[in-house]
C-alpha cells in the first residue's frame, strides 16, 4: 500500500491487522515481506504517537477540569468564613445590651462625701 497518513488508531490498526493477514500468506515474495514489515514498524510508531498525544489531550483536560473545581470551591470558601465571621459577631451584638458591655459600679465599697 502507498504511504499513507493515519490520523486515527484505528485506521493505523486497521492497516496492521491487513499487514498481519498478508505476511500470514505462504505465496507473498521474501521482498514484499520486508517492505509490509518496515510499513508496519512505521505504523507501530504512528501508533505510539497517536496515543501519546490522546494521553496528553486527556491529561492536559483533567488538569484544566481539576483547577476549574478548585477555583469553584476556593470562590465559595472564601466567602462561607466571612459570612460565618458576621453571623457571629451579629449574634454577638444581639446577645448582649450596651449596659452588659459596660463594668458594674461597686457603690456598696466606695464611701460617701462628707
Amino acid at each position: 500500500m502507498a504511504q499513507q497518513s493515519y490520523e486515527t488508531f484505528d485506521q493505523v490498526k486497521n492497516r496492521l491487522d491487513e499487514i498481519v493477514e498478508a505476511v500470514g500468506s505462504d505465496d507473498l515474495p521474501l521482498d514484499d515481506a520486508l517492505s509490509l514489515y518496515e510499513e508496519a514498524v512505521g505504523l507501530g510508531l504512528r501508533a505510539s504517537e497517536l496515543l501519546e498525544a490522546d494521553i496528553e489531550e486527556r491529561d492536559a483536560a483533567e488538569a484544566e477540569a481539576s483547577l476549574t473545581a478548585e477555583g469553584a470551591e476556593g470562590a465559595e470558601g472564601a466567602n462561607a468564613p466571612a459570612a460565618e465571621a458576621a453571623s457571629d459577631t451579629a449574634s454577638t451584638h444581639n446577645a448582649e445590651s450596651p449596659a452588659e458591655n459596660e463594668p458594674e459600679a461597686d457603690t456598696a465599697a466606695a464611701p460617701m462625701p462628707a
